[in-house]
Order: structure tokens, then sequence, then C-alpha cells
């Protein structure tokens, strides 16, 4: 029966085209092999599968039975082969981030690219850790995590290229229910008597609430206070903003991607000035970029560039 299985193309082939001349042209067989390989699988099944005449080939009862099995076999495996094409290299692009930077500012906008782009699925990878260290050796189409001080304008090289998307820009944030029961923050010292929030993590780049303080005292003059107290701490920053959304206190905000809850009237600034640095999120991309891979690092370029515009 292995035989019978094996050669289900030939009869499949024949059959459809009711020759074994014709079939044989589109298999590149000779049409005596054709005819030997169905003379072979009729004597291995004890049942005539075609009936020959001068004009061709008709497919007897047992023929049209084991054809239709034939025909819808080979369906499924072209169907398979299709999908395992469209799945296959340049119809995925892996993006390695952080969680605060998909949850709070990726994820919102990749219905736009993908209805500029279908077909391409989107795979992507969050870490804890904030900086490039998380790659551990992977190699990602782009990856979108928090470095050192870059230079606007990016740097290219054979292996891929780099680009600031925002520089580092911190706000002291609360909802504002908590600002009406436990503001007006018009001193530091009133920052520092509130519900303090931490992003707590091992490899973190980010500000924390000391690097505030000292900080806001070196530019307004101010010698350090009181120690800092901190009232809840978390791993996750879509836990922290979470937590600020909550009413539960004051969390250091980074844009762009505290915008959206600020915009939705979520969350206000607790403090009006921001710190910033040289810092901030980084675009990179691993290896020469497929198609599709050069369409989304395009358009989060794009997509940077016109947050910026709109907090200039």
């Amino acid at each position: 029966m292995e035989y019978v299985l094996g050669s289900l193309r030939i009869l499949e082939a024949a059959g459809r085209l009711g020759s074994f001349s014709a079939a044989a042209a589109e298999l590149g067989m000779t049409q005596p092999g054709v005819s030997q390989q169905v003379a072979q699988i009729e004597r291995v099944i004890g049942v005539s599968l075609f009936a020959r005449g001068h004009r061709g080939v008709v497919l007897t009862d047992a023929g049209r039975a084991l054809f239709a099995a034939a025909t819808d076999s080979m369906a499924r495996v072209r169907r398979c082969l299709e999908e395992i094409a469209v799945g296959g290299p340049g119809r995925h692009i892996l993006v390695v981030t952080d969680y605060g930077f998909a949850a709070n500012w990726l994820l919102s906008r990749l219905a736009d690219f993908e209805q500029g782009c279908p077909g391409v699925e989107i795979q992507i990878v969050t870490t804890q850790t904030l900086s490039e260290a998380a790659l551990g050796g992977m190699k990602p189409d782009v990856s979108i995590l928090f470095e050192p001080a870059l230079a606007e304008a990016g740097e290219e090289g054979a292996e891929g290229s780099r680009r600031m998307l925002f520089r580092e820009e911190i706000y002291p944030i609360c909802s504002p229910r908590y600002l009406e029961r436990h503001g007006p923050f018009e001193t530091l010292e009133d920052i520092r008597a509130g519900h303090l929030l931490r992003l707590k993590g091992r490899e973190t780049l980010w500000f924390g609430w000391e690097d505030w303080f000292a900080a806001m005292e070196a530019a307004g003059g101010e010698t350090g206070g009181a120690r800092i107290n901190i009232f809840r701490s978390f791993s996750h920053y879509p836990l922290l903003l979470q937590s600020a959304c909550q009413d539960e206190g004051i969390a250091l905000g980074w844009r762009p991607l505290i915008d959206p809850a600020l915009a939705a009237g979520d969350l206000v600034r607790a403090w009006p000035v921001p710190l910033t640095s040289a810092r901030g999120y980084v675009l990179a991309s691993h290896r020469p970029l497929r198609p599709e891979a050069r369409l989304f690092h395009d358009w989060i370029v794009a997509q940077a560039g016109q947050d910026r515009e709109a907090g200039a």
C-alpha cells in the first residue's frame, strides 16, 4: 500500500487530464512510465482504475473514489505549503521592547501599521530589562529599548542602524482625584510627603525618586531634604501607571508613555517642571531589513516624529 500512496500524484494527474500522455507531460515523465505506474497500482489493489480507449482513459467507479481521495489529499498539502510559505521568513517581524513601551505606546498603534501592511505577523517579545542587554544574543528585526545618549540623526552600519526615538522626559504624575485630596504639590516637601510609587527592577537605566529629588534640589538651589518614604514598589511599569490611575499615589511618568493617560484625563502632572536627560528610547535594527521589516522601521520613525511634534 505504501507504493499506492507514493503514486497518488500520478493517479490524480491522469484522472484529471483523462490521458496518460498529458499526465506524463505535466509530471515530466514518459507515457509508458505513467502507464506502467498505473498498472502497478491496479495490480497491488486488485481493481481496475481506468478504462482504456483510443481517445484516452476514463476513470472506473473505483478509480473515481481513489481520485477524489487523492485530489483532496493533494489540496490539503498545497494549502499547508502555502501557509508555511506565508508564515516563513519575510512575512513576520520580530520586535523586542520593554513592557512599558509595548503596553503604553506600541500596542495602541499597531492597527495603523497592520492596515497599511496586511498579512504580516508582528511578533512582540517583551522584557523587564530596559537596556540592550535584554537581547541576550537574540537577533530581532528591530528593538526599541531604553539606551544611553545617542546622536539624534542615529548611527548606520553594515549590521543595522540605531536611532533615538524619544529622549528622556519625566514628570511626577498622579490621578486628578489624588491631586484633589492630597494636593496641591507646590514644594518638593509636598511631593516628599505624598504616597510615592516606585519602579523597582534590576539593570534599569531609568531615574528613581532619589535622582528626581536630587536634580530638582540642584536646580532650585536647595539642599537635600528628609528621607524619601516609598509607599509602594512595582517591577512592571504598566502596573505602576495603573496604581497611579487608581488614586494610590504619585509616580514618575515618562513621556511619551504617559501621554495617552494624560490626554484621557486619567493622570495629571503633579509637578510642572520635567527632568530630562540625553538618554531615551532607541530604535535599532540588528540585521539587514527585509521589505516588511523596513516598512515597520520607517513607520515607527514616523509615529515617533508625530508624537514629538504633538508634544513640542
